[in-house]
């Protein structure tokens, strides 16, 4: 197992399906791409970690700031989209209920049984979860990378100012295309 890992951020069916709570578009037009960039991952020896943003209704119905009623557990909405080949019994799934994949999971404990010390971070929002979660990594000084191709957002104005300021402070930003030719390499 090499030292990398591929995490795969909230592609869940209220994110990703033209029927679920919060869809968007960006998320449908990855899908296939991301996908196929998993099977490469995992070609390449990467740990796969899917993250499914997860809330409890009644946390939900006491949130102090309002976020829109979506990724309910129970509902469906908050598990991983079928389409990108997450095993469930055996493939590494966090839970989260913030932005961040790190905050009050055992994301880091998980990373480090692992010997992770390069993050390759794809799926949706960029302006939220991405973010949060790339920062995240860069504060337990995680060797971070945000595939511009394979992540999302509401518009691509809102997709573009993040991936610039994560690329400025936080992770390195670069094509999925540019992450093959390093894992190719055995530079990740």
């Amino acid at each position: 197992m090499n030292k990398t890992a591929l995490i795969i951020v909230d592609m869940i069916y209220d994110f990703t399906d033209p029927l679920g709570k919060v869809f968007y578009p960006k998320n449908e037009e990855i899908i296939d791409s991301l996908a196929d960039f998993i099977d490469f991952a995992k070609h390449c020896d990467c740990s796969i970690i899917y993250v499914e943003h997860t809330i409890k209704m009644e946390d939900y119905l006491t949130q102090k700031i309002k976020t829109r009623e979506c990724c309910i557990e129970g509902t469906g909405g908050e598990i991983t989209d079928k389409r990108l080949n997450c095993n469930r019994s055996e493939d590494i799934i966090i839970k989260k209920t913030k932005y961040s994949s790190f905050y009050k999971t055992n994301l880091e404990e998980v990373l480090k049984k692992k010997k992770i010390e390069n993050l390759i971070i794809t799926g949706t929002k960029t302006n939220n979860c991405i973010l949060a979660t790339a920062l995240d990594a860069f504060n337990r000084n995680f060797n971070t990378f945000v595939v511009s191709d394979l992540v999302g957002t509401n518009d691509e104005e809102t997709n573009r100012i993040y991936l610039k300021d994560i690329n400025k402070y936080i992770a390195k930003v670069m094509s999925s295309g540019e992450i093959k030719g390093l894992l190719s390499e055995g530079e990740l």
